[in-house]
């Protein structure tokens, strides 16, 4: 039965070498049994091969909270972290990390694995998108410009008060993304706005439309509608955009 056990890890080790994803397999005194190179290639560790070297070897700054994770780990406990920032070789990375106990047959703890998610482009994007996203509703408060955004992910649109002023709406009135649209005169301003909220949500095109819209009152008014979408891992998240009375304009 061991035999046919160590055959079975030998070639699941095979496997994890070849594993698309940054895994490693580390034994009770953190040395590395087996990773996959993107483990390596994720920590530009400068060895495509680092199996019998030890964890802190290669990670010499690791902090005192790191090193008690992995002795909890070693003691049966499962640990993870959805997003955690990371000081790797001088450089900043936002990582997802899990570590679970590595067992063998006899169901004792023999070492832990470690399998983590390089984050920072994502994250990089995020900080940068609410960065623009601040300047521009500052932007739009001075020039008093109304300002929306739709959260995507649990249907949900917020306008500024200033976008209740312009639509002549209640001040506690809250819009469905539906209802919104429906604002738009019908016709050509309904169809070209409908078309790029799907698009900007899908596609990830932004736009910049002039549009006639009729008020909560009936009132009919030219309008600038913009929209931006942000996405993470092609999924959008939200679209955030302003919302101008042009009739004087026109």
């Amino acid at each position: 039965m061991r035999s046919i056990f160590s055959e079975r890890i030998v070639d699941q080790l095979k496997i994890i070498t070849q594993a698309p994803i940054a895994i490693a397999f580390l034994d009770n005194d953190l040395r590395y049994v087996a990773h996959s190179s993107k483990w390596c290639e994720d920590y530009n560790l400068g060895y495509t091969d680092i199996k019998g070297m030890h964890h802190y070897d290669l990670f010499p700054i690791l902090s005192r909270e790191w090193k008690e994770v992995h002795q909890r780990v070693l003691k049966g406990s499962e640990e993870s972290c959805d997003e955690e920032l990371l000081i790797i070789n001088g450089k900043q990375r936002w990582i997802k990390w899990n570590m679970k106990p590595w067992h063998n047959y006899d169901d004792k703890v023999t070492g832990v694995i470690i399998v983590t998610e390089d984050l920072t482009e994502a994250v990089e994007l995020r900080r940068k998108n609410l960065y623009d996203y601040d300047l521009l509703f500052k932007a739009c408060l001075r020039k008093q410009i109304g300002t929306w955004e739709y959260d995507h992910i649990n249907g949900e649109l917020h306008w500024s008060n200033a976008t209740r002023t312009i639509h002549e709406t209640p001040k506690d009135f809250i819009p469905k993304a539906n209802e919104a649209l429906d604002f738009y005169k019908s016709g050509a301003s309904r169809t070209k706005i409908t078309k790029a909220f799907f698009q900007a949500i899908t596609k990830g095109t932004s736009y910049d439309l002039e549009l006639e819209l009729i008020t909560a009152k009936g009132t009919p008014i030219w309008v600038r509608a913009a929209g931006i979408s942000e996405f993470i891992n092609g999924i959008c998240l939200r679209l955030y955009g302003t919302f101008e009375d042009i009739t004087y304009k026109k």
